[in-house]
């Protein structure tokens, strides 16, 4: 007899019939599903509407290169409401630039969203006088071809322009961030720099203003810039947030700094 006959293969053996163990099928059904760790936490909060205030104020500090094109826009439509061409020529006038990323009407619907303007009579879609005529439309495909007999194309009306209104709370924050009164806190919260800020204001307020490098060879230098070691770029810096003094291909001082430097603070501050 060969190892080939008394070897046999049982294919209904199952090793693990022996082990009684119930199937995925045979486990018992239940409802209980584990709890969900810190389900309260992953909760969405209900959003909360900041006051327009505070949202123009979040609006200045998050692009503050922008700040007087925004105070400029708000200021453009003060008196009465402008149209975006309006407040484009303005802004772009009084504060020109090819570099910025963003342009006068990105800055007008962002003021619109934080608040400081409102816009009225939202663009809408193009008023339609009538409908091309095809096939029976009923009393009213009657009654518009009676109308327009003469004419199967549609007439469509532009809508109007939107017109833009400054808000109290827009204008609340052009009178706090544009003022007299704020360049002067500015410059004498530290009353030893003020020969700088006097000697800045004198060569920026010359005709064409003043380029940045003769400012730096006039101010860097001083003693007083030795302790604590300071440089035009700080003096600069704080005139141009304060709206004292602006960039035009040279530094110059604008109306609301020469007014402050006409004001006698300096000389005040002397004697």
């Amino acid at each position: 007899m060969s190892d080939l006959d008394v070897f046999v293969i049982d294919d209904d053996f199952d090793p693990l019939a022996d082990l009684e163990l119930a199937g995925e099928d045979e486990q018992p059904e239940t409802d209980y599903l584990p709890p969900i760790p810190d389900a309260e936490l992953s909760r969405v909060p209900e959003r909360v509407e900041l006051p327009a205030a505070v949202r123009i104020d979040k609006l200045l500090k998050g692009i503050p290169g922008q700040q007087f094109r925004i105070l400029r826009a708000v200021e453009c439509c003060a008196d009465e409401p402008k149209d975006m061409d309006t407040v484009v020529a303005d802004v772009e006038a009084a504060y020109p630039t090819k570099t910025s990323v963003y342009d006068v009407p990105q800055i007008v619907q962002l003021l619109v969203r934080a608040g400081a303007l409102e816009r009225l009579g939202a663009e809408a879609d193009a008023s339609v006088e009538g409908e091309p005529v095809s096939g029976d439309t009923g009393a009213q495909g009657a009654a518009f071809e009676s109308a327009t007999a003469a004419d199967d194309y549609i007439v469509v009306k532009p809508a109007p322009p939107s017109l833009y209104r400054a808000t109290r709370e827009g204008l609340d924050v052009v009178s706090a961030r544009k003022s007299e009164k704020l360049i002067v806190q500015t410059i004498t919260e530290e009353e030893r720099y003020l020969p700088l800020y006097e000697r800045i204001f004198e060569l920026a307020g010359r005709e064409g203003g003043c380029p940045t490098k003769e400012l730096d060879q006039a101010i860097d230098h001083d003693p007083l810039c030795e302790e604590p070691r300071r440089f035009c770029g700080y003096f600069l810096g704080r005139l141009e947030e304060t709206g004292a003094v602006r960039w035009r291909d040279a530094w110059v001082v604008t109306d609301l700094g020469r007014a402050v430097l006409e004001s006698g603070v300096f000389e005040a501050k002397r004697s």
